[in-house]
């Protein structure tokens, strides 16, 4: 296997790791989301952040070994990883589908679960709007005073005293 080719499983290797952690921090979001505790929400999502901004940097490193691995390999153009793998011998082929196949399972578990929390983000902000908007409408009609609420009382009363 060349030396190109090693660095460019690694790199996937890396990326995988990295979502991995992400997955971990997102599963443990969601406990957070559910008590309602922003300190440590905020905490998170700045984690989460560094993290980003890490798969970043990878992404550049894989972008930059896929061009030396082309370079070599005398390659004009790939659409992607796996049609790179394709041209290359059985084990680097191997070796590169392998790790990719982790990173894509990966990937699709930390978008579901992200997914998730982005509902359940919704539902929470959903229901302190909803508590919000009570806490206004019983405030508005208590508590307020104005100059017709002694007229209003007195009409009840006299329209009672009417009728009896």
């Amino acid at each position: 296997m060349t030396k190109s080719v090693e660095q460019l499983v690694q790199t996937l290797d890396k990326e995988t790791e990295i979502y991995s952690d992400l997955l971990e921090l997102a599963k443990s979001k969601r406990e957070v989301i559910k008590a309602q505790d922003i300190d440590k929400l905020e905490a998170m999502v700045s984690e989460e952040q560094g993290l980003v901004v890490t798969l970043f940097k990878l992404e550049e490193i894989r972008e930059k070994v896929v061009d030396k691995i082309m370079r070599d390999e005398k390659l004009d153009f790939v659409e992607n990883v796996t049609q790179l793998a394709q041209l290359l011998k059985s084990d680097e082929r191997q070796k590169i589908l392998e790790s990719k196949s982790k990173l894509m399972v990966i990937i699709k578990n930390v978008t579901e679960e992200t997914k998730f929390n982005g509902r359940l983000l919704e539902d929470k902000l959903e229901l302190i709007n909803f508590n919000i908007g009570l806490l206004a409408q019983t405030g508005e009609d208590s508590g307020i005073y104005g100059k017709r609420a002694g007229n209003e009382e007195n009409e009840r009363k006299n329209l009672f005293d009417a009728r009896v």
